[in-house]
Order: C-alpha cells, then structure tokens, then sequence
C-alpha cells in the first residue's frame, strides 16, 4: 500500500497538513495581532472590539497617544514623602532654608551638612546598638567633625548639635550635654 503513494503526492499532503494546522493555531491563539497586523498593511483604523454584553468597548489601537518628555516636573528631595514614619525611626530634619534665615555663604555648605547629618544618624544606631563608651563616642565624633570641618562655626554646627541632643542623647548608655558637644567642636585634641 504505501508503494502506491507517490513522493509528490507525499509532499503535497504534508504541506496541506501543516498550513491547516499552523492556520488553525494561528486564528485561534493570535487573532488580534494578525488583525493589527492587516490594518498596518492596509492603512485603516480598526473596528472596536466589544464585550460580553456590549457594554465595553475597546479599539484595538492606542488611546493614550504618544509620549511628551517636556512636561516633566522636579521636586526637591525634602518634598518627597513614602509613607507615616515609624516610631523607630527619626524624623526628618527641616531644610536649613525653612528654619533659620541662612547666611549666603552658609547656602554653599549644604551638601556637607546633609552629608555630616547621615553620618550623625549612623554614629546614634552605632553607640546605641553596641553599648559603646562615652570615649569612643567624644573619638568617633571628633573624626566626623575633622570631616566636615568647614561646618565648624557655621549655623549648621548648632543644628547638629541640637540633633544630637534631641535624638541621641536618650538612646545613649551615658548622659550627653551641649557643652560637651561645643567642646567636641573645637580643634584642640587634649583628650
């Protein structure tokens, strides 16, 4: 029996078969991309596809238009607000600007005073975590300020002091005063 079929006659039914089942797949699993495909050849809109019921209706094209870059909008980093903040962590320390009138020559020191205040943060969860001594903190603090010794003097200096006593010195194992963080200040190393 299979001597009596031809190689043509062979192929031909291979074929067939394949271009009915690729068809069949085709239609069924890829008919919305083959219809956007023949509007793009042809050049017309199409049809709107509708639902259910008929109550909704989409059109197979984009509604939303095109993208425009040129409206975009910064917002400074102070603007920005994520979510209630938790007990645990602190809360965010109010521009300079917004607090005390700033002095123009202070206005170049920003970046380090925010720098020195991330620093502060870590030095506070530091002693507090490790139980750390009054000497290793005076030591550790007196190397942040050699940092960012262009903040010694400045109004920034009383703000992180304030900071430190607001928000550290609760959390430290030894008491903390503002005359022992002037004093830290200072370029003297006697201790």
């Amino acid at each position: 029996m299979l001597h009596s079929i031809s190689w043509f006659n062979y192929g031909s039914a291979v074929i067939f078969i394949a271009i009915a089942y690729y068809g069949y797949v085709g239609l069924t699993f890829y008919r919305s991309e083959l219809q956007a495909a023949i509007y793009r050849l042809t050049g017309k809109k199409p049809a709107v596809n509708q639902f259910a019921g008929g109550d909704f209706q989409l059109p197979d094209y984009s509604i939303t238009g095109s993208i425009k870059p040129e409206g975009i909008d910064f917002v400074a980093q102070e603007e920005l607000s994520f979510g209630p903040t938790d007990e645990n962590e602190s809360p965010v320390i109010p521009h300079p600007s917004a607090t005390i009138s700033s002095n123009p020559t202070d206005t170049h020191l920003l970046g380090d005073f925010s720098e020195m205040i991330s620093e502060v943060k870590t030095l506070i969860r530091v002693i507090n975590e490790s139980s750390e001594s009054k000497e290793n903190f005076e030591m550790l603090f007196r190397l942040i300020v050699q940092k960012y010794a262009s903040l010694t003097g400045s109004m920034y200096e009383n703000q992180i002091n304030d900071y430190l006593i607001n928000e550290g010195a609760d959390e430290f194992p030894f008491p903390l005063a503002l005359t022992e963080l002037q004093s830290y200040w200072n370029n003297d190393n006697d201790k």
